[in-house]
């Protein structure tokens, strides 16, 4: 799905309400960590691939979750991932547009790209 089409996708589920749609918070949060570990691995390879700056995009990440910014960590994700190419799932796109799941989604994602953060770090030593 391309950033377009996701902005039209996005515009079309909050015609349908869906942010206003109950939620279960169990079921939500195992989709959602099934979800963010199928792609922040790759996405996170795909990047460091790149040359990106990893330090700063986790930096970043980190900083719009600590400030609750949910909506910003899914759409940096989102940008990040056009960057290079990669193809998210259609189960982010339909969760990062219901506001009760956006938080949910979020923590999933920052969970699991700290964690291949410090799993990938290269010790350096003298």
């Amino acid at each position: 799905m391309t950033t377009s089409e996701y902005v039209e996708f996005l515009i079309q589920a909050k015609r349908e309400l869906q942010q206003t749609q109950a939620v279960d918070e169990e079921a939500a949060k195992e989709a959602a960590r099934l979800l963010s570990g199928s792609m922040v691995y790759p996405l996170y390879g795909a990047l460091w691939q790149y040359f990106y700056d990893m330090e700063a995009i986790t930096e970043h990440l980190e900083s719009l979750y600590d400030s609750e910014n949910h909506i910003g960590l899914i759409y940096f994700i989102l940008i990040l991932a056009d960057s290079v190419e990669l193809t998210l799932p259609l189960p982010f796109y339909i969760m990062s547009t219901n506001g009760n799941l956006m938080p949910i989604l979020s923590s999933a994602i920052i969970e699991d790209w700290l964690e291949y953060d410090t799993a990938s770090e290269v010790l350096v030593t003298d």
